[in-house]
């Protein structure tokens, strides 16, 4: 395997790294709170930059194998993010999102593109395996929205309660309509959590061996607990700064069981 891509390849990565970084500066520069939806040229920016990123994966996919190596992965994940974005950017204001986000798609863009391989890719996958693999990087996605989502709603809940207006908080939507959007992608990413782990007790082999037990029990812990954390929310009500602290743990429960075990067994052993 060449750890070397092809010059068609490297010239898309870079292209859209450079869309992805001009349409969160386009989005900066055009910032407004009262905004319900971003300006037609981000969108299109958006539209673009994803559009680029879904080429660079198809490319791969020609190549017959899917590569899930910590850096394809990693881009794969920001992907997932963008299309969700760029669907969400038409009816919800997320534009805040985009700005945390497209610069790090870049990034992942080009050191998927650059950097050597760290997997050994997979072929002839089953469809129940693809069905699992496909749901966890689709919860992986949303929840990743979801928690800068719950970071944003995090300060400028911090900032109300003192008082204070200025700065950021003028370019957040209203605070409900920053709940609201909070919950509506907790509840996606819980769904496709859950289809996650279902899809892998039902057709991922020696799911509690040695290699796979960490992950197994650690992303098992974070859906019982987002599960019940929308679960109460939905029955009685939570308070957001409660709802808030159950989301980030469970989000790092994932977050380690996922990507901890591939950093060590494919960047450092």
């Amino acid at each position: 395997m060449t750890t070397t891509p092809d010059l068609l390849q490297a010239a898309l990565a870079v292209a859209t790294a450079l869309v992805y970084v001009g349409a969160a500066a386009r989005q900066l520069l055009t910032l407004d709170g009262r905004r319900h939806r971003a300006p037609w040229d981000v969108t299109a920016l958006a539209i673009l930059a994803v559009s680029c990123h879904l080429a660079i994966f198809a490319i791969d996919l020609q190549k017959g194998a899917l590569d899930l190596g910590f850096y394809k992965i990693s881009s794969l994940i920001f992907l997932i993010m963008g299309v969700i974005s760029v669907v969400s950017l038409l009816v919800r204001p997320l534009q805040m999102v985009i700005i945390a986000t497209f610069p790090f798609s870049a990034l992942a863009v080009l050191v998927s593109a650059f950097a050597p391989p760290t997997g050994q890719p997979l072929a002839g996958l089953e469809s129940g395996l693809l069905a699992h693999i496909v749901s966890s990087l689709l919860a992986f996605g949303v929840l990743t929205l979801t928690s800068l989502q719950g970071a944003l709603l995090s300060v400028q809940t911090q900032r109300l309660r003192s008082h204070n207006t200025r700065g950021i908080v003028r370019l957040l939507p209203a605070l409900d309509t920053m709940g609201q959007m909070f919950f509506e992608l907790l509840a996606a990413g819980v769904l496709w959590l859950t289809v996650a782990v279902v899809s892998g007790a039902l057709f991922v082999d020696d799911l509690l061996g040695q290699q796979l037990v960490h992950k197994t029990v650690l992303t098992t812990l974070s859906w019982v607990l987002l599960t019940l954390t929308l679960a109460v929310h939905w029955q009685r009500g939570l308070r957001i700064s409660t709802a808030l602290s159950l989301v980030f743990l469970g989000y790092g429960l994932m977050a380690i069981g996922f990507f901890g075990s591939k950093l060590v067994v494919e960047l450092l052993l």
